[in-house]
C-alpha cells in the first residue's frame, strides 16, 4: 500500500448497500512498519510487523495492542479482504480513490439463488446419479457420487425435496459449481 495517498474502503454488503469511507494514509518516518491513518477526520497511528500476506496480523493501534484476522479473495470477489476483530466480520476491499467512485456507480448484480441445485464442489467425473426426476428425497440422502482424484466424493440432500430435474448424466466430466440436480 502506498502511503501518501487517498484511499477509498469500501465495505461490501450481501445485498449491494455497500459503504465507501475516504482513507488517508501517512508513512511515519524512519519507522518501519508504521503509519498515520486517516478516516473521517480520525487519526490512527499504526504499528506492525506482520506481513500483507500474513493471516493473522497483530500490532499496535494508538497505543493499545490489536489482532486481526485477514482472509484474501471470496468466491465472489477475488479482489475482497475479509477482516475478522473484536467479534466483528467485514468484506471489503481497498482501492484508489477514482476507482472507489467508479464502482459506487456500478449496478449491483445480485448472486444467483443456488439452493435448490446440487453442484459440483469440484471437477470430476460423475460416476452415479442416485436420484431420479419427481424422487422425493430427505435431508442427507445420497444424490451423486463424483471420482476426482481417484476418490470417491458423496454429495448429499441439504434439505428434504423433490427432484425437479436431473441436468447431468453418468460419465459426465464436471466443473467446478456445476449443477447436477435441480429440486422444485
Amino acid at each position: 500500500m502506498k502511503v501518501g495517498h487517498d484511499f477509498c474502503v469500501i465495505v461490501l454488503d450481501t445485498e449491494g448497500h455497500h459503504t465507501y469511507r475516504p482513507v488517508h494514509v501517512d508513512e511515519v518516518v524512519g519507522q518501519l512498519g508504521s503509519a498515520v491513518v486517516t478516516v473521517h477526520g480520525k487519526r490512527y497511528a499504526l504499528s506492525s510487523t506482520s506481513r500483507l500476506n500474513d493471516i493473522c496480523v497483530t500490532g499496535v493501534c494508538n497505543g493499545q495492542p490489536y489482532t486481526a484476522q485477514i482472509e484474501r479473495g471470496t468466491p465472489r470477489n477475488p479482489l475482497a479482504l475479509v477482516v475478522q476483530h473484536d467479534g466483528t466480520r467485514i468484506e471489503t476491499m481497498v482501492v484508489s480513490k477514482r476507482m472507489g467512485e467508479l464502482h459506487a456507480v456500478m449496478p449491483f448484480k445480485p448472486p444467483a439463488d443456488m439452493s435448490k441445485y446440487v453442484l459440483s464442489p469440484m471437477p470430476g467425473l460423475l460416476v452415479d446419479v442416485a436420484v431420479q426426476a419427481g424422487q422425493k428425497v430427505q435431508a442427507g440422502e445420497r444424490v451423486a457420487v463424483i471420482e476426482a482424484m481417484k476418490m470417491e466424493n458423496v454429495l448429499f440432500a441439504a434439505a428434504d425435496g423433490v427432484v425437479s430435474k436431473v441436468l447431468a448424466a453418468r460419465g459426465d466430466s464436471l466443473a467446478v459449481d456445476q449443477p447436477i440436480v435441480e429440486f422444485a
